[in-house]
């Protein structure tokens, strides 16, 4: 049995918990919330005290979410294909988890700032990433995200979107349409779509 540091909110371990759908794992894997003694123990095992963790059946630490999925594929072979397209899905990937990368910067830029004005600088630097990403994938995601196949680059997609949805950061929808209908298809039909939905922990 695997064990899971979580949080509902957390882009980076819904990620993981989808890839644990697609790869068919996602009965083996235990979620453990933060005030879980195992789940303070196994955060405190990454030294930068970032969620998710992973401890494997054998009480191995596997940190951070891009190496728990390679872990998950290397078991499933589901993630993403050993050929030529593997390097083109894995840099889709890696823009997907830079636009999630950019709201976390925006979100944190308010969560942190305490008495002070959040840097407004700071804000419109992330906001440009997301609005530029955005527009590019409206023009690319039908080609570079093709969704007869689902893989890693799909699921850190849904993610990215599902969390400018979520904090409320940047209104996607209302200025896409290709990317907009390929949410709307790709979502219907990813497994744990609607369970690993993001929540505020109660």
């Amino acid at each position: 049995m695997y064990k899971l540091t979580y949080s509902p909110a957390s882009p980076y371990v819904r990620k993981v918990r989808l890839a644990g759908y697609l790869s068919g794992l996602n009965d083996q894997i235990e979620l453990l919330n933060p005030d879980h003694e195992t789940h303070i123990k196994m955060k405190s095992n990454n030294p930068l005290g970032k969620i998710p963790v992973l401890m494997t059946p054998n009480n191995q630490y596997i940190f951070d979410s891009r190496v728990i999925v390679e872990l998950f594929n290397d078991t499933s072979g589901k993630l993403y294909p050993n050929d030529d397209n593997k390097k083109i899905i894995l840099t889709n990937a890696a823009l997907a988890e830079g636009l999630v990368d950019a709201s976390l910067l925006y979100v944190y830029s308010i969560r942190y700032s305490g008495d002070q004005k959040p840097s407004e600088v700071w804000q419109k630097l992330q906001l440009t990433k997301i609005k530029n990403t955005i527009d590019y994938l409206d023009t690319n995601v039908l080609n570079d995200f093709n969704s007869s196949n689902l893989f890693i680059s799909h699921i850190g997609l849904i993610v990215a979107l599902d969390y400018l949805n979520f904090r409320k950061i940047y209104d996607w929808e209302l200025k896409t349409k290709n990317l907009d209908a390929w949410h709307k298809q790709v979502s219907a039909s990813l497994p744990g779509y609607k369970e690993t939905y993001p929540k505020d922990p109660s």
